[in-house]
């Protein structure tokens, strides 16, 4: 089951508090930055009296102590030292004002809330010197068993408190005399609860009261049986010393009571003194905060607002000087930017100082470590601190007479800014962490209005540039404005330019247009004669046999072999020759009639066709046709003009077969598809196209043979048919043999 209370804030920053002091003072070697921040703390979190943790970071934070001391009860001794004055202040001296522990122990509920609020406590007196608390975890699987064991060590330490009266700061875990503590119940042991039953040795003046009770009814119960027995003398001899001590006793408990309320009124009194001390230095702080943010708030220059600052802070703050440096524009040093408390000389020996940041750790100031870490650092002893930060390190403050400082990380954004920094020259209270958790309040003021004045200055320039630049670009609007109106004019100009050169440039293309259309017709009308010779080449046999079966008639006749049967077969021969001769004049007319529709077609059957028209002039000419068909392809456009491209490629390698005298002509029409393109290649055997001319070949009129014996538009208006009209590409290359033409098509299906 997901927990519910792992995610929130459950522990008071008191707590790991006395975990830090008990580290200071028995465990000296452990390195508290980062045993902190294994845990995922700060140290001004830690000193921060209004901040808690979550059970994770507290977690973390007890198994790295665990693994540095080596000691797996020092959650007890953390407990037990809890109690201390430098750990519970001015709630210590609350606590010893209640006379006694169980008096103390009748407020822990109201007092654990403040520590913890991952269970609740409960008390109940079960004799003058014994209680019994039960806690009982929020949530169940939360805590952990150390957390158990600092509360057994906490409750040891309240009745430490007042039977052995830790009124110094001395720690004094291992004494002969603990309280008894029981732990019937535990929830780490699979109970609801722990349950804890206290008992400790009674007061004096408790036991001097019941021994006066008890001896003051023995006495009473003593002389009336002598009384009643009639023994005057005897209790004429004994009564006065009874009664004698029974007043002793009497007197001895009383002394001892006023004297233990006389502590309760002293620490009560105390108490009050530091509470009154705090809620004075906190009003002091509280006026402090509100003059550095009205100051803060009241300028936009850097410059000016440190100054101020400083001020406010010497008013307010009970040190004998104080300083604000900040990092140069280059980040290379620290620039003092502002004071209070100096002399002249000092002042000057402070601004000679070099605060460089690029020095390596061990030897740079202390303030340019805090600023490169971005930690505070406080010194309540120079002389002792010089053994663990350094004789480099301390300088500065050494330099000026300082005795102890503290100085603070000036951070914006995770960036640092600069320094804050304040000193004693005179020996007065020790400084603490709440002195940090005030001074880092004050930096980060200070650190978020540097920022804001940088951001304000950065506004004002930008504004300034910004109408600068508007002046500029207003300037620049009316000079385009009018460069415009200018264009404009030139541009009406150019329009009615452009509209005459528009109108003769369609006309041009109507020209052009109608040029290719009788391009076109030329086309036709040269491949006309080409045409003619080949229909008398296709009429030239079938006209011999139809003669010869006409010359064979009479014969026939004269031998008597004339009869009915011969001359249905000839006549079925001469039907035959004349469906044929029908046929050829269909075919080449249909080449002639023009296509008024794109259709879709297959390629194969237009290439035959385009073959039958000349079949037989070219096996006259030896010229040897091969056609290979990979697949069917077919594709959109006017058949009879793809008709006469082939047509055109066909006679354009008859024609390079004539010209060249190629003796075995051969010609290869290769039919398929690539993809989602039909593909074409007529292939020759003639020898190739000139390279000097092969780029021009699809020029209109341009022509290797001469005018006599071509036009030279048979080529181009190729191109033309299969580039604009179907479309596709036409292209041509020389092989080893001859040229290839190539015709790549879109396929329709």
């Amino acid at each position: 089951m997901e927990s519910r209370l792992a995610d929130k804030p459950l522990y008071n920053s008191r707590i790991i508090n006395s975990f830090i002091l008990l580290i200071k003072h028995k465990y000296s070697y452990i390195n508290v930055s980062e045993l902190l921040s294994h845990a995922g703390m700060k140290e001004y979190e830690v000193a921060d009296q209004a901040h808690w943790f979550k059970q994770e970071q507290v977690d973390r934070f007890y198994e790295k102590l665990v693994q540095l001391t080596g000691n797996p009860k020092i959650a007890l001794e953390a407990g037990r030292y809890a109690a201390s004055p430098d750990v519970l202040g001015a709630m210590r001296q609350y606590i010893l004002g209640l006379v006694d522990a169980s008096s103390a122990f009748e407020i822990i509920n109201k007092a654990t809330a403040n520590f913890t609020r991952s269970s609740s406590y409960e008390s109940r007196p079960l004799s003058s010197n014994m209680v019994e608390i039960v806690v009982t975890p929020l949530e169940e699987g939360l805590e952990k068993q150390y957390q158990c064991e600092n509360r057994i060590g906490f409750f040891q330490a309240i009745v430490l408190i007042f039977n052995h009266k830790l009124t110094d700061l001395q720690y004094v875990p291992e004494l002969q005399h603990l309280p008894s503590i029981q732990h019937p119940e535990c929830v780490f042991r699979g109970d609801r609860v722990c349950r804890y039953l206290i008992s400790w040795d009674k007061s004096l003046y408790v036991f001097l009261r019941k021994l006066r009770n008890v001896v003051g009814v023995f006495v009473a119960v003593f002389n009336l049986t002598l009384a009643l027995t009639g023994r005057w003398g005897l209790i004429a001899s004994l009564l006065p010393a009874t009664i004698t001590v029974f007043l002793a006793l009497a007197l001895g408990a009383e002394k001892g009571e006023k004297r233990a309320l006389k502590a309760s009124l002293n620490n009560t009194k105390e108490s009050m003194d530091n509470l009154l001390d705090q809620i004075d230095l906190n009003y002091n702080n509280a006026m402090l905060t509100n003059e550095i943010g009205q100051t803060l708030g009241s300028f936009t220059s850097v410059e000016e607002m440190l100054p101020e600052v400083a001020l406010v802070m010497q008013h307010r703050l009970d040190y004998d000087r104080g300083v604000i440096l900040l990092a140069a524009n280059d980040r290379s040093r620290l620039e003092v930017r502002a004071s209070y408390g100096y002399s002249s000389e000092q002042l000057l020996c402070l601004n000679a100082f070099p605060f460089r940041l690029e020095e390596a750790d061990g030897s740079r100031d202390v303030y340019v470590d805090s600023f490169l870490s971005r930690r505070p650092f406080l010194v309540n002893d120079l002389e002792e601190a010089k053994e663990t930060l350094g004789q480099k390190s301390l300088a500065c403050a050494s330099t000026t007479g300082t005795q102890a400082f503290i100085c603070c990380p000036i951070v914006v954004e995770e960036s640092p800014l600069g320094v804050l920094a304040v000193e004693n020259v005179k020996a007065k209270k020790p400084l603490v962490e709440r002195d940090i958790s005030l001074l880092m309040g004050i930096a980060s003021m200070v650190g978020i209005s540097i920022l804001n004045c940088e951001l304000i200055g950065a506004l004002e320039r930008a504004n300034e540039e910004l109408e600068l630049r508007v002046a500029k670009r207003t300037l620049d609007l009316e000079l385009s404005r009018k460069k415009l109106q200018m264009q404009h004019q030139e541009l009406e100009r150019t329009y009615f330019e452009l509209e005459e050169e528009t109108s003769q440039r369609l006309k041009a293309l109507e020209e052009l247009s109608e040029k290719e259309r009788l391009l076109l017709q030329q086309s036709r009308l040269a491949a006309l004669g080409e045409m003619i010779s080949n229909i008398a080449h296709q009429w030239r046999q079938p006209l011999n046999e139809l003669g010869l079966i006409v010359q064979e008639l009479p014969m026939i006749y004269d031998k008597g072999e004339f009869s009915r049967d011969y001359l249905k077969g000839s006549v079925a021969k001469f039907m035959k020759l004349l469906a044929h001769t029908s046929k050829t004049i269909d075919d080449f007319r249909n080449f002639f009639k023009p296509d008024k529709e794109r259709v879709a077609f297959q390629v194969k059957e237009v290439v035959e066709q385009t073959l039958s028209l000349v079949e037989d002039s070219f096996k006259q000419l030896g010229i040897k046709v091969d056609v290979r068909v990979e697949g069917e392809p077919v594709i959109m456009g006017h058949p009879n003009e793809f008709s006469q491209v082939i047509l055109n490629l066909l006679f354009n390698a008859r024609d390079a077969f004539l010209d060249r005298q190629v003796a075995e002509r051969r010609i290869a029409i290769e039919i398929g598809k690539d993809g989602g393109t039909a593909v074409v290649t007529v292939a020759d055997n003639a020898g190739g196209i000139d390279p000097a001319v092969i780029d021009k070949i699809f020029d209109p009129y341009f022509t290797t043979r001469g005018p006599e014996k071509g036009t030279g538009i048979g080529l181009y208006m190729s191109k033309i048919i299969i580039e604009k009209n179907i479309p596709g590409r036409l292209s041509v290359r020389n092989t080893a043999e001859g040229a290839e033409f190539r015709i790549v098509v879109e396929a329709s299906g």
